[in-house]
């Protein structure tokens, strides 16, 4: 999809609107400010593209695809040529002349071939086609899906990562703290239950840090043993959102874009399709097909040779007719299933697009606030060596000033993952579309 460079508006000045020419020329001098929102910026935290795809092409599930989709292109190969097979028929007799006492052996061989008419290959060939694109879409959905599983494995590793490493950042500062009360404990500025106070707080958040190291472990597990291959980060990701940029497209053009290369949408248009060819071929089935041969006999011991042609029709039925209309019933069906699948996605579209300009806003306002309580936790860090605060108030601001850090964290975390889930449904990232 193009994208344009500069798509801002004209800015306003206190003496009016600019002409056109004055706007022109102010950019060209880079006078006029504008600002360009940068594409996202996704790929730069997610694995490799060409890592991914290797692991996913050596996982089962996609062997499994692979081999589902040479089913479905044989089958379409099948549709195109036909199953109507050549039929060889002998025939052995003996004649007898009752008033001569004549005997007399007696052979016929035939060979006999139905025969595709009125249409019906022209259908059969489009059947075919529709079919190899039946199984080239199947192939990419199954890769897209596994693509978006990984993605979540992913993802569920980075938050555990997150969480061991808020959780280390904690016990280092509990620690500090615990220290500190200890040596104004032998100065005799502290009482031993302000010193018992900053123990049990280390104990909490050394708790809390083995529990994060046995999360981190499961999901480190869960994600190897499904994806031998794909490398796992050593750290904790550092998400800068000023860097990692928006959507320059609109809403609603995005969701067209969306609808238009969604596999699961594609494959369900397809199949209508598809029903909706059968239901022409089983119209076209009414007319039964003819089966035409040529056999050769002799009779009378060989003394006769008798060669001609053979044509054989069936007489077709109410079970013809009754076909047809079932297959132009599952063709309505499926097309009914089709625009209710757009509604669908479509709400699905703009519930992610929703979600994840939510979370970017949530994201600089957690932000912010980490911020101011991390210095007011500072503050009162020298506060209590000055003497001013008591140990347990110093305590509680540092533990709400963590948490409130580890709440900013995350949700850039989880405003990263839904900017990579719509990115991945866009096949802006990870697209490995055949």
């Amino acid at each position: 999809m193009s994208r344009s460079a500069f798509f801002r508006s004209r800015r306003m000045t206190r003496m009016g609107t600019f002409t056109r020419p004055l706007w022109l020329a102010c950019l060209a001098l880079g006078l006029m400010p504008f600002k360009a929102i940068a594409e996202p910026q996704t790929q730069r935290y997610l694995p490799a593209e060409a890592v991914v795809k290797e692991v996913l092409l050596t996982s089962p599930g996609i062997q499994s695809a692979r081999a589902q989709k040479e089913a479905l292109n044989l089958r379409a190969h099948t549709l195109r040529t036909g199953t109507a097979e050549f039929t060889l028929r002998a025939n052995l007799q003996q004649r007898r002349v009752p008033l001569s006492q004549d005997r007399f052996n007696e052979s016929t061989l035939s060979l006999e071939r139905p025969v595709r008419l009125w249409g019906k290959s022209r259908v059969d060939g489009q059947l075919s086609d529709t079919t190899q694109l039946l199984a080239e879409i199947g192939f990419n959905d199954a890769m897209h899906e596994a693509s978006r599983a990984l993605m979540k494995l992913w993802f569920i590793h980075a938050q555990a990562m997150l969480t061991h490493a808020q959780a280390q950042q904690q016990v280092r500062s509990v620690t500090q703290i615990f220290q500190l009360a200890q040596a104004r404990f032998k100065q005799g500025e502290i009482a031993r239950l302000d010193l018992d106070l900053a123990q049990a707080e280390q104990q909490r958040v050394q708790a809390a840090e083995q529990l994060s190291q046995a999360e981190l472990a499961n999901a480190a597990t869960a994600l190897q043993s499904r994806y031998p291959g794909l490398p796992l980060s050593s750290q904790a990701l550092q998400i800068q959102m000023q860097e990692l940029g928006d959507f320059e497209a609109p809403q609603t053009s995005l969701r067209q874009e969306f609808l238009k290369q969604n596999h699961e949408l594609n494959w369900l248009r397809t199949e209508a399709e598809r029903l909706q060819l059968w239901a022409e071929r089983a119209r076209l089935d009414r007319l039964p097909d003819p089966t035409l041969g040529v056999y050769s006999a002799r009779e009378r011991g060989g003394a006769e040779q008798v060669t001609g042609l053979i044509l054989s029709m069936p007489l077709p039925g109410g079970a013809r007719r009754d076909t047809a209309q079932a297959t132009l019933a599952d063709a309505q069906a499926a097309a009914d299933k089709v625009r209710s699948l757009e509604l669908q996605l479509s709400a699905e579209f703009d519930q992610g697009w929703q979600r994840f300009h939510s979370q970017r806003a949530a994201a600089a306002q957690l932000q912010g606030a980490a911020n101011t309580q991390q210095r007011a936790a500072e503050k009162s860090r020298k506060a209590f060596s000055l003497g001013e605060y008591s140990l347990f108030e110093m305590l509680m601001i540092a533990r709400a000033a963590h948490e409130q850090q580890f709440a900013a964290s995350r949700m850039q975390l989880d405003m990263l993952e839904s900017l990579a889930l719509l990115q991945l449904e866009l096949h802006q990232i990870w697209d490995f579309d055949l």
